[in-house]
């Protein structure tokens, strides 16, 4: 049998479906963790009233929820019924117009305009002052209800910026975790006026109102101080005051009690209460003699009663929300910055001193040259002394005939400086004849000339040495210079997005004590997080950096994988970098000369922490152990001395200066260095007697050669940079001259090497490595004439 559908069933059933769905959309509204808040004050808020009549509070905080997440349709209903609650009359369809008025006023604007809590209280203020004025105009336009609306659109003008900042407080989407004097104000502002529409009613003779003003007033003061707790306590007064249920004289009383409960703060919970006991006491006798007390003692010990059985860790938790603990940081960045001053000038005087004595060996070094002339003088005095003191013509060549005399010595010099010593045949005729001791006179001089020149030798080496401490000197006063410029830096604390991650971290469950952002000097961001430590389970990696990466729109990763506990205070600290462009992978192989048992080539592959990866190579003169001792050397200086801050320059010349001083032999060696630039993939090469270095890509082989002498050979060297920029996939190869000089067939073995490099089909950096050493091996026919090194380095991108 065929059925059919009624019509009006169908419909019933979609209809039923409708109102089900609607319904649990408006439910959804209304049962959310704000409206939880929202709705009660708003309804508290609408049924407060000022004198004359005025109810300005439910406006206001409904012009103020614009931007945050309320369903604001429904934010009209508990105003509304507050109002009717409060005995309004007109004033319920001022504010149903006013309301009604923002609402089309605010529609052209967008809502991520600058300065918008400005433009709400001034729309607002509109809103409200023409649904008064065309009540004015009905009601024959008297002067009194004239400023009594002006008086209302001003009141609603102001308590907008005030409920704004309240907002701070019970809106979830709010970003910000810390809160400023201001908003606490504003916060209890909201607070005291929504308490102050309460109906007066006695509990055990106490008025319920006014202990919760007391309370609040204490833990204002108690965890924000003297400051906050006075102005928290004006704000509760002249509230109370407004609603007719106490004196003015309570506006002052409740400033001054907040006061004192705030001075006194340092002596803790029981500090405050007798600060807050103590100025109603001193009011009440200053003020009418103890006739009859400002703040009943009851109120104020039920109060006190509340307030001391709370928790620390409650209060703790709202001094936090409050912002306590960002006013103490502004006091310890201050603090901070005074420390920051004392060390950068007591460093900027360090630097000075060291570049003053660096000039000062500079120009002791350059009198080198008067000070042989006065030594080549002294000479000839010392062979006058043993030869001619005694002789009986000493007066006539020394007195009458000077000038001859020091004529014929300076013709003796250069003999001397032609043939290393003379013989008589060197003297002139004139001389010879007169002189009658010319042999001692040739032995004296021989022998004079034998101790100038080895006076000569360790005085051109003592400033040889001068002018090395120079340098060194130099250097020291530019590295601690470096680092004064670094800490004076003005570092680009990031709060806002530190407000953002800790409340980010909230919301996840990681509960950070604090964080710190900043722009380091290069441009890219550090995120610090503080945290309770998990005890080397290394939980703090499974969410945040992509949590953090997502606030900051940056790829961020840790800095290391090792856990930075700390064991003293219990505290770890996560610090997160910008992940770097590019990567870099090594490989190294390296063999003993022929007989050889140790290699006189050193290496290092070092990632600076800076966005910095160094390949550095080094070669000692000669092969063997003692080789081995000078390339070991100059590595482990070059290590220690870019780690510490040096630059590049300073560095070369230190090490230098380090092997000239070292030993009175000969002692050498070669320094080869690739710094990449892990943002950017630029490339310098450092090539100090080195060999040429090869870039390898897939198009082409690339050499990067410098003529220069090894370090320790002068004592003043230039450093040469050569700048390259690598792509993805490339290969930095570098090597010491055994393996070059192991292609050198005839006069083409650069060609020869970096076509056999360009041959190499692998993308492996230790096989490219072992690759060209074998060759190299071959080619030495297995009896290697020095040792030989090869480092590989291969750039590549990340891939994120």
């Amino acid at each position: 049998m065929k059925t059919e559908t009624v019509p009006y069933k169908t419909f019933a059933k979609a209809s039923g479906k409708y109102v089900k769905s609607k319904g649990r959309t408006v439910l959804s509204s209304l049962l959310t963790k704000n409206t939880a808040i929202v709705f009660p004050v708003s309804f508290l808020l609408g049924k407060a009233v000022l004198m004359g009549g005025i109810m300005p509070f439910g406006t206001a905080f409904y012009a103020a929820s614009l931007g945050y997440d309320i369903n604001r349709l429904l934010l009209v209903l508990p105003i509304i019924f507050g109002m009717i609650a409060g005995g309004a009359g007109s004033q319920i369809y001022v504010a149903i117009a006013a309301m009604l008025i923002f609402n089309v006023l605010n529609m052209p604007f967008k809502a991520d305009e600058t300065r918008i809590s400005f433009r709400y209280a001034v729309i607002a203020f509109i809103s409200v002052l023409i649904p008064e004025m065309v009540f004015t105009y009905f009601q024959g336009f008297l002067l009194y209800d004239l400023l009594k609306g002006i008086l209302h659109a001003f009141i609603v003008f102001t308590l907008v910026f005030i409920f704004r900042n309240a907002f701070a407080l019970i809106d979830d989407t709010r970003k910000k975790r810390l809160f400023t004097n201001e908003e606490i104000i504003s916060i209890a502002i909201t607070a005291a006026l929504a308490l102050s529409s309460i109906a007066d009613m006695q509990l055990f003779g106490c008025n319920p109102k006014n202990i919760i003003c007391i309370f609040i007033i204490l833990v204002s003061s108690y965890k924000s101080g003297p400051g906050v707790g006075a102005a928290v306590g004006v704000m509760a007064g002249l509230v109370a005051s407004m609603s007719g249920t106490v004196t003015p004289l309570v506006i002052g009383s409740y400033a001054f009690c907040g006061l004192l409960g705030g001075i006194f703060r340092t002596l803790g919970k029981i500090g405050s209460s007798l600060g807050f006991v103590m100025g109603n006491t001193v009011l009440t006798l200053y003020l009418n003699g103890s006739t009859d007390v400002i703040i009943y003692l009851k109120e104020i010990i039920l109060a006190i009663a509340v307030f001391m059985l709370i928790p620390e860790k409650l209060m703790n938790a709202v001094a936090n929300v409050l912002a306590v603990e960002g006013r103490v940081n502004v006091d310890k960045r201050s603090y901070s910055q005074r420390i920051k001053d004392i060390t950068v000038e007591r460093l900027n005087k360090f630097s000075n001193a060291f570049r003053e004595m660096s000039k000062t060996f500079s120009e002791i070094s350059e009198t080198k040259a008067v000070a042989d002339k006065q030594d080549i003088t002294s000479m000839f005095d010392r062979v006058a002394e043993n030869v001619c003191k005694d002789c009986s013509l000493c007066l006539y060549c020394w007195d009458r005939n000077f000038y001859n005399t020091y004529q014929v010595m300076f013709k003796i010099i250069e003999r001397l400086d032609e043939k290393g010593r003379i013989e008589e045949a060197d003297i002139p005729d004139y001389f010879l004849d007169k002189c009658e001791r010319i042999n001692d006179f040739v032995k004296a001089v021989n022998n004079a000339y034998e101790i100038f020149k080895v006076d000569m030798v360790w005085k051109s080496r003592i400033g040889e040495s001068r002018g090395l401490v120079s340098q060194q000197l130099e250097g020291l006063s530019k590295a601690i210079s470096g680092l004064s410029a670094e800490i004076n830096a003005d570092i680009s604390f990031k709060e806002d997005l530190e407000d953002i991650i800790l409340h980010e971290l909230s919301k996840e469950g990681f509960k950070a004590k604090d964080v710190t952002v900043f722009e380091n000097k290069w441009g890219k961001y550090e995120v610090c997080i503080y945290h309770k430590s998990c005890g080397g389970k290394r939980k703090c990696l499974s969410s945040v950096e992509k949590l953090v990466s997502n606030v900051v729109g940056r790829k961020m990763i840790k800095e290391d994988s090792g856990c930075n506990q700390k064991d003293i205070t219990g505290l770890c600290v996560l610090k997160l970098v910008e992940e770097e462009t590019f990567r870099v992978t090594t490989g190294v192989a390296r063999v003993c000369k022929y007989d050889g048992m140790v290699s006189g080539d050193n290496y290092t592959f070092l990632n600076t922490g800076e966005g910095k990866y160094i390949v550095a190579l080094s070669d000692g003169m000669g092969s063997g152990r003692k080789a081995a001792v000078q390339s070991r050397a100059t590595v482990s200086l070059l290590e220690q001395l870019i780690q510490s801050g040096f630059d590049k320059d300073t560095t070369v010349k230190l090490i230098n200066s380090v092997l000239v001083l070292k030993s009175n032999e000969d002692s050498f060696s070669t320094i080869d260095m690739s710094i990449i630039d892990l943002y950017s993939g630029e490339a310098e090469f450092v090539k100090i007697g080195a060999v040429p270095t090869y870039i390898k890509s897939e198009e082409a082989v690339e050499c990067v050669r410098s003529a220069s002498l090894p370090a320790g050979i002068l004592s003043d060297i230039e450093v040469e940079l050569a700048h390259k920029r690598v792509q993805d996939g490339d290969f930095i190869i570098m090597m010491t001259d055994g393996v070059l000089d192991s292609f050198n067939v005839g006069s083409d073995g650069e060609n020869s090497l970096k076509s056999f490099i360009a041959g190499i089909k692998s993308t492996n950096p230790q096989e490219i490595a072992d690759s060209i050493l074998d060759e190299a091996y071959r080619n030495y026919e297995g009896k290697p004439a020095d040792d030989m090194m090869v480092l590989a380095a291969k750039i590549w991108k990340r891939v994120s």
